[in-house]
């Protein structure tokens, strides 16, 4: 795969994260009082990513991941503190799913729009490990209702890698030259690594054996770490600068007896894009060049839908 490098390197994000179709949480394990509860959920995912390289203003490259109908599996702890105060930890981990990677490059000085672009259908999602722990407090509740203030950290990584790929260059004319590798030669890997602090304002209302409950959240992301590898001759190492964040979840929730009910639910989550900079390694001769402010930029986002039955022991 050919990559423009003028001093700038390319980061995109994800995560994400994607949209995500986020697995139901279904109860494991609870305490005799209701206090502890270990649930485990079983969902699928959809997460994509881009990341950027520039040179001052200009953008020399774009790549854009996903990954669609990602299989997710989740445990977790709820614990009830006292009457008002909880915290809640919990793990994905996801696999498999349809992933997808576009390579775009600016490098025609005569045309604004991209002078090469690659595709890459045989993209693998080589691991998704996502892992949150928060802290909520009840500021209004009766019998019926509840709302609920929160804080707390979440953290994302997320790799792929591109196999193969076909595309056109602009060599001697704008865009006159096609391009291809063998599906099993790797071309491209991309890892994000996502720190993020949050709060949130989440409630639920119950009608007899139905429950609605939704939240919303906003943070700030601790900068994006991630990786760029070109394998045939290059490594791009990029370090984002913080970047803000959106969340927002809804669900219903129907009791068909005490200990067991369904369950279904959405959610959508924002890494907006920022700039950061960017180490180029040259893998071939071993060297590393001085870091790059303001070369790269990276975004992450996920969607996500839950299904499944919670049952409580």
């Amino acid at each position: 795969m050919k990559r423009v490098i003028t001093g700038s390197a390319v980061t995109s994000c994800l995560l994400a994260a994607t949209p995500s179709l986020a697995a139901a949480d279904n109860a494991l394990f609870s305490s005799d009082d209701g206090n502890f509860v270990v649930f485990g959920g079983l969902g699928l995912a959809n997460i994509k990513a881009q990341e950027f390289a520039y040179e001052g203003d200009h953008k020399n490259s774009q790549l854009n991941w996903e990954s669609k109908g990602m299989t997710l599996f989740t445990v977790g702890v709820n614990a009830q503190i006292d009457n008002d105060w909880s915290l809640k930890g919990s793990v994905e981990i996801g696999t498999g799913g349809n992933g997808h990677m576009v390579d775009y490059d600016w490098d025609s000085g005569e045309h604004d729009d991209w002078s090469d672009r690659s595709i890459y259908p045989l993209t693998e999602l080589d691991h998704y490990v996502a892992g949150a722990i928060q802290l909520n407090r009840i500021i209004y509740g009766n019998e019926t209702s509840s709302i609920a203030v929160g804080a707390g950290v979440q953290y994302t990584d997320v790799k792929w890698t591109a196999y193969g790929g076909s595309g056109i260059y602009t060599e001697e004319k704008f865009r006159d030259t096609p391009v291809s590798w063998p599906d099993w030669e790797r071309g491209i890997s991309y890892q994000q690594q996502i720190p993020i602090g949050f709060v949130s304002l989440s409630g639920e209302y119950n009608f007899g054996d139905l429950t609605i409950s939704g939240g919303l959240q906003t943070g700030l992301s601790f900068g994006i770490k991630d990786i760029d590898d070109h394998w045939r001759d290059l490594r791009f190492h990029d370090d984002i600068d913080p970047a803000p964040t959106i969340g927002a979840t809804v669900a219903l929730d129907y009791a068909m007896t005490p200990a067991a009910s369904l369950y279904l639910s959405g959610s959508f989550e924002q890494v907006f894009n920022s700039r950061g900079e960017t180490q180029v390694e040259d893998t071939e001769e071993g060297t590393r060049s001085a870091w790059q402010k303001a070369a790269a930029g990276a975004n992450f986002q996920s969607m996500s839908i839950s299904f499944g039955l919670k049952a409580t022991f």
